[in-house]
């Protein structure tokens, strides 16, 4: 199995990136000392059962260790990110879109979400398929539609940077299919609904930290793999992703986007402002 360096073939050798990979790292060697623990744990509880005794000092131990290594995966899991940005060309190029490592695909594809939903909103469903080619709904489902907008979105870029937009971009149908539901005649409404509140907002937050996601997801999961195996690894890369969507859930709030003309400058701009916005918190608010 290799390594995987082969991912980001634009930044390899970058000292920051391996900053990052040394990062993600740490939080794998860290979830394996917790596994450690609660296995400790488990044997020392299974002990005190036959004992009708409880060992005193044992789980206090365990307990602080554990606090200890939740903080060092934390901040490792910022490291990563911040280094990852920075061997991109730094947050500002990266949130711009003007990085082709990370950012572009990025940038682009949420800018076609947010374009697909303010014609859709503005000219109704009917209008926007039959621009398509598809002039009839009859036999369609609501997960038909919406895979055929992703499908519409996705096109026009290519590369690492593309599949990770677009694993972001399906996290956010998912996200959609469930406001939505499965009534085809409600369709129109829902997507207004979207847009004229800050679910849009959300939706972008979602997706910019799933894209970041899939990003170290890409570059380094392989990596641990071979380093660690399988179970770790996927410990590893699920504890980042929930840590990512925690961040990005606690981070809500800002400007209210009800008002925003997305078809300007002025959708533009917030676009890659909440992307930065968004760099700037899961890089433990460090440029």
């Amino acid at each position: 199995m290799g390594t995987s360096h082969r991912h980001k073939p634009t930044v390899v050798g970058e000292p920051n990136w391996g900053n990052a990979s040394a990062s993600v790292t740490a939080i794998a060697r860290a979830e394996e000392e917790l596994d450690g623990l609660d296995k400790e744990l488990e044997g020392n509880e299974n002990e005190d059962k036959k004992k009708e005794s409880i060992t005193t000092g044992i789980p206090d131990r365990i307990a602080k260790r554990q606090r200890q290594l939740d903080s060092r995966i934390r901040r490792n899991y910022h490291h990563a990110v911040r280094y990852l940005i920075r061997a991109a060309g730094g947050r500002g190029k990266v949130s711009s879109g003007g990085s082709k490592a990370i950012g572009h695909a990025g940038v682009f594809i949420a800018g076609g979400l947010v374009s697909v939903i303010s014609e859709i909103v503005k000219n109704g469903l009917s209008d926007w398929l039959s621009r398509r080619g598809v002039h009839s709904l009859e036999g369609k489902s609501c997960q038909d539609v919406l895979d055929l907008i992703r499908e519409y979105i996705e096109a026009g870029v290519a590369g690492l940077d593309n599949t990770a937009a677009n694993e972001a971009l399906e996290c956010v149908m998912d996200e959609l299919e469930e406001k939505i539901g499965d009534d085809l005649d409600c369709f129109d409404a829902a997507m207004a609904a979207v847009l004229t509140s800050d679910d849009l907002k959300d939706l972008l937050d979602i997706f910019f930290g799933m894209y970041i996601f899939s990003h170290l997801s890409q570059d380094f999961k392989e990596k641990l793999e071979y380093e660690k195996g399988t179970k770790v690894m996927n410990e590893t890369m699920n504890e980042i992703k929930d840590l990512i969507l925690d961040d990005i859930q606690r981070s809500r709030g800002g400007r209210d986007t009800a008002t925003i003309d997305w078809g300007t400058e002025e959708g533009k701009a917030f676009i890659q402002q909440e992307f930065d916005r968004i760099i700037y918190i899961l890089s433990g608010n460090e440029d």
